[in-house]
């Protein structure tokens, strides 16, 4: 009874196969599912053994909502320092305490805000761009976060990228268009999209694995 039922049940698996011979978008399909996950290596590798300060900056694209800076830096500090890729790292309010000490905060150089926190590091993190709607009238919500790294040594200057002087593009994150009238979903999408953004960061400083996806669905 056994081998029947394994050979009964032989044509349910082969004709799907067979069925998409002579079409390629379902051939890639069928692969991909099969296919193991792709090892990505880092972009760079960070520096050890030094104190980071993950400097998140909006000065050139201010951002309405200015809570996303320092959410987004404790939650990339929470991943480099999880992930091993730094030992050490600076909180947000030591860096708003030195902005709020210092009325010409804006004039200094990131190599001389990292050392008057006794950074080693910084990695400084630009925002490009941060909206959470389109447009601001509409009621519809579509978060959209950019930004730009580079990571700078207080004494040598800049490590990385030397190729590119505005710094190395992240991978821009979005969500979907989504219609909702909670008083307290812009800040939840807020926060939704310094997730997204901190693992993007994080992820170009340590191995990992990613799914291969075709783009037929």
């Amino acid at each position: 009874m056994r081998s029947v039922k394994k050979f009964s049940c032989l044509p349910l698996l082969v004709l799907p196969i067979v069925a998409c011979l002579g079409c390629g978008a379902p051939i890639a399909w069928l692969v991909a599912q099969f296919a193991p996950p792709q090892k990505i290596e880092p972009v760079y590798e960070f520096p050890k053994n030094k104190k980071v300060l993950v400097f998140v900056d909006d000065l050139l694209n201010p951002v309405s909502y200015i809570a996303v800076k320092n959410d987004l830096t404790k939650k990339l500090n929470r991943q480099l320092t999880e992930h091993g890729i730094v030992k050490d790292v600076i909180s947000y309010d030591r860096l708003m305490d030195l902005k709020g000490a210092m009325p010409k905060f804006n004039q200094l150089a990131i190599s001389e805000v990292g050392n008057k926190l006794g950074a080693d590091v910084v990695l400084y993190v630009q925002i490009d761009k941060f909206s959470l709607k389109d447009d601001e009238e509409s009621p519809l919500w579509h978060g959209n976060f950019e930004a730009t790294i580079r990571m700078v040594d207080v004494d040598k200057g800049r490590l990385w990228p030397k190729d590119r002087p505005s710094g190395y593009p992240v991978e821009p994150v979005k969500t979907p268009t989504q219609d909702n009238l909670s008083t307290t979903y812009g800040s939840e999408l807020a926060s939704q999209l310094a997730t997204m953004m901190a693992d993007k960061i994080a992820k170009l400083f340590y191995e990992h694995e990613v799914t291969v996806h075709t783009g037929w669905e």
